[in-house]
């Protein structure tokens, strides 16, 4: 069995041996615990794992610094360290200073759960064991590789898509350096590599930079090399000016470098000149790529960005990648190949595609991580699929609540009425009568536990089961908030 990482980061250590113990006596938990008595050790922690990263991360919301010192938003503050690791684990927040904005900012950085104190072990161990479950779905498949899926496939037919492949192919075949920009999620690296493999340096090397990913102490060295010798505590390297020579380097979300580092970067991109730290200035031969999810014009104006490396990177030829939403036809078409792919990843080759009624679900949903989003939730549609057909039931959460909310939402009674027999007319479609009571059960927990802001006790008192019980039905139907 697997073993999973737990960090636990709270000041009190009687609560992180609490936790501990509470967990260990759960005989389906197979995991690793470490402690972090505050946030800079928690971050350190994260920092130091990243080879054999954290599952979950359990973070007290009021964390000392190092050095003792009471930050309110400690929590919160190793929340979004979290969130920039890749993977990233699953954050559980708990706090015994609990507010509606504090609750509000958790879960928009990305936490699943929040839970106040004192710690409701009935809510706290079965949200625990679900984060694992989420970690170790994604751990099955992201190291899979597969001769018949192209990991760097630019799937599309929309119009928009046209357009931008076009522009792609008339710019691969310059030594013009590139922008793109678009939102988060669009596949820009995708495009950055089409352009290099089309380009007549595609036998050169195509290095990548993560812009987010470096901590701005290490961005020079990283960027321009450093001579040994020079910094006690790294190593010499080359850097990744001099590891693309002849080929290409790609920036990725540009927009997020510092402002210290951006004139030395100008010059580089400018004259293909640099120098590393403790070197002597040399000329590079390299292509440039450039992208961000960022506004740089706003930026700019409110001097987050510097202008001229701003007007020096962009120019007639920017590539703009269209979100999912606006790619007409690419939603089918996108879920229907990550669903032969993760099908024949998984060895489910018996699920042969979509009931009629998810594909509209998909369509008209926002979308707002594009196409890396639909990409993991058809991921996770195949592996909770047990049937031929990828049903509602092997959805997330999210699309069981936006399609209840887009047949009850309207004032109309005519409307409303038809939106509960389409609902109905959805469960008469059901084979068996078992089914039909599991998927009822789902929709109806999740309405009620949606209804009562997933207040586990309120809503089991409510409906008039008990909490176990409650608990025991969440796990079975992976329901989350």
């Amino acid at each position: 069995m697997y073993q999973s990482k737990i960090l636990i980061a709270d000041d009190d250590k009687n609560t992180c041996r609490d936790i501990e113990m509470v967990l260990a006596m759960e005989d389906d938990l197979q995991v690793s615990i470490d402690f972090a008595y505050n946030r800079d050790e928690a971050i350190a922690r994260l920092d130091a794992n990243q080879n054999a990263p954290y599952d979950v991360a359990i973070l007290d919301l009021w964390m000392p610094d190092a050095s003792g010192v009471v930050d309110k938003e400690g929590g919160l503050k190793v929340l979004e360290r979290c969130k920039q690791l890749n993977p990233s684990p699953e954050v559980i927040i708990i706090t015994g200073y609990s507010s509606s904005d504090t609750a509000l900012r958790s879960m928009g950085l990305g936490a699943m759960d929040y839970i106040p104190r004192p710690i409701d072990y009935d809510v706290l161990v079965p949200q625990v064991k679900q984060a694992l479950q989420i970690s170790e779905l994604e751990k099955e498949t992201e190291n899979i590789v597969d001769d018949d899926f192209d990991e760097y496939e630019i799937i599309g037919a929309s119009k928009s898509m046209i357009e931008v492949m076009k522009q792609v192919g008339r710019i691969a075949n310059t030594n013009e350096d590139v922008f793109i920009y678009g939102e988060s999620g669009t596949g820009k690296d995708l495009i950055a590599r089409a352009i290099h493999e089309n380009s007549p340096r595609k036998n050169g090397p195509f290095s990548v930079v993560n812009c987010t990913a470096i901590p701005k102490e290490l961005i020079e060295a990283e960027l321009f090399g450093i001579r040994k010798g020079v910094a006690t505590q790294v190593d010499s390297r080359q850097g990744k000016f001099l590891e693309a020579r002849g080929g290409t380097l790609f920036l990725d979300e540009i927009g997020e470098i510092s402002l210290e580092i951006q004139p030395k970067l100008l010059r580089a991109i400018e004259h293909k000149e640099i120098q590393g730290i403790g070197k002597e200035v040399q000329r590079v031969d390299v292509r440039i790529i450039a992208a961000t999810n960022r506004n740089l014009e706003e930026a700019v104006s409110q001097n987050l960005f510097r202008s001229d490396l701003y007007y020096r990177l962009s120019g007639p030829d920017d590539i703009y990648m269209p979100p999912l939403r606006e790619r007409e036809g690419d939603i089918q078409l996108l879920a229907n190949y990550f669903l032969r792919k993760y099908a024949q990843k998984l060895e489910k080759n018996y699920i042969y595609g979509f009931e009629e009624n998810v594909l509209p679900i998909l369509k008209a949903y926002g979308w707002p991580g594009n196409v890396r989003e639909l990409q993991k939730d058809i991921q996770y549609a195949v592996a909770t699929c047990n049937g031929k057909f990828i049903s509602l039931n092997d959805l997330s959460k999210k699309f069981l609540t936006s399609h209840i909310a887009q047949k009850s939402s309207s004032t109309d009674v005519q409307s409303e009425k038809e939106g509960i027999s389409s609902v109905m007319f959805e469960f008469l479609e059901i084979e068996t009568l078992q089914e039909a009571r599991e998927h009822f059960e789902k929709l109806f927990l999740e309405w009620k536990l949606n209804q009562h802001g997933w207040n586990v006790a309120k809503t089991a008192r409510r409906i008039d089961i008990t909490r176990k019980s409650l608990h025991e039905k969440i796990n079975k139907y992976r329901l989350k908030k």
